[in-house]
């Protein structure tokens, strides 16, 4: 494509080449009453000034070597008569100022001045008219050539930022692309890992005391059934937010619905207690953080210490919420070794989110600490991470 672009350049000039020949060389032979006539020198010599148009764009300073060299041997030659000859070298003067910088330009120019200089005082024209017009119309040209030269040079750095920005701005719709994704994933993760641990657990359950103990095979039925429930209710939450702003609206799982989930893990034989003050007012994307921290922590606990006892603390201080999961130990159930990791880092992003932090320790006695702490602002706005 670049080379077929290169080509055609050429071409146009050695078209404008050729009408600027065939015009000169008419102009000259027919100029009354001083005409050229048919005279072969004079029509060589307008060939070489105009000829080396055709190259003007690909060598501007090549071309107004030849052609101010053509005319000043068209004017040693006695020819008072130089119809658009004159023109040549000064409209080629006008390329080289728009293609090239100004310290070329002005060598040409200082070439050109005493070419036309010679010219005017063959031609018989006084000293300072000679004079004026071999600076006038050179400079004039090398402005209006300098200023073609800075629209180009503008229009190019346009060109650059534009495609520039352009790249930034795919830049920034894959990241907000990447970050919805991970966004989408996280929600899921806590909604379905969740869920579906505590299903896999007591159909477990249900399974070893079908035959012994029908009572509790009924009960952890029973809860296979609440808990599927209850994650369809969160996927529809979850379809709510996804719909929505970054933020999450008031269809989002708050600290209130912590007592619900507690109530929800005892009733399926795990030993929770919560412990939570008044915590205030807060972000709503705060407490979904906090929230979801809870629910991954007490589906880890069910995959890695079973029905062990738990216990949830939530306090609001001055400037931070607190939220820590302790587990007393416990063995591991049928799920544990399904785990992938992704339970920890989901809940580590979310603290980043939020500019908090996530620690988790073993205790000396086997059991495990998960702590949140978010700090709290005036203005909690979420971050990408």
């Amino acid at each position: 494509m670049r080379d077929a672009e290169v080509m055609k350049v050429p071409v146009a000039d050695l078209v404008v080449a050729i009408a600027l020949v065939a015009i000169a060389c008419v102009v000259g032979s027919q100029y009354a009453p001083f005409g050229w006539g048919p005279d072969p020198v004079a029509f060589l010599l307008t060939v070489l000034v105009f000829l080396p148009f055709a190259v003007r764009r690909m060598a501007p300073v090549l071309a107004f070597g030849l052609s101010n060299a053509a005319l000043l041997v068209f004017v040693v030659h006695g020819y008072t008569q130089l119809g658009l000859n004159y023109w040549g070298p000064i409209l080629l003067l006008y390329t080289v100022a728009s293609l090239r910088p100004p310290m070329i330009t002005a060598l040409c120019l200082a070439t050109l001045a005493p070419v036309l200089l010679f010219a005017g005082l063959r031609l018989s024209l006084l000293w300072y008219i000679a004079v004026a017009e071999a600076i006038l119309f050179p400079l004039t040209a090398w402005v209006l050539g300098n200023v073609g030269r800075q629209l180009a040079l503008r229009n190019r750095q346009l060109a650059e930022l534009t495609e520039q920005l352009r790249v930034e701005q795919e830049l920034r719709t894959e990241q907000a692309v990447t970050r919805e994704r991970v966004r989408i994933a996280r929600e899921l993760h806590d909604v379905v890992a969740h869920h579906m641990s505590v299903i896999a657990v007591q159909t477990g359950l249900a399974q070893y005391v079908f035959d012994d103990d029908p009572a509790t095979a009924r009960g952890a039925v029973k809860a296979i059934g609440a808990t599927s429930r209850e994650a369809m209710r969160e996927m529809r939450r979850l379809l709510v937010l996804l719909r929505a702003d970054d933020e999450p609206g008031d269809t989002a799982l708050s600290l209130a619905h912590l007592p619900e989930l507690a109530d929800r893990m005892r009733s399926m034989g795990q030993p929770v207690t919560l412990d939570m003050a008044d915590t205030g007012e807060l972000p709503s994307g705060l407490q979904l953080c906090a929230y979801r921290v809870v629910q991954e922590a007490l589906t880890n606990v069910v995959k890695h210490a079973g029905f062990a006892d738990t216990a949830v603390l939530v306090r609001r201080d001055a400037d931070r919420l607190v939220v820590r999961i302790t587990n007393e130990p416990g063995q591991p159930s049928s799920v544990a070794g399904s785990g992938s990791g992704h339970g920890l880092v989901s809940m580590r992003e979310r603290a980043e989110l939020y500019h908090g932090t996530l620690s988790t320790r073993c205790r000396a006695d086997g059991g495990f600490v998960v702590e949140l702490t978010l700090p709290i602002r005036p203005d909690d706005e979420p971050t990408a991470v």
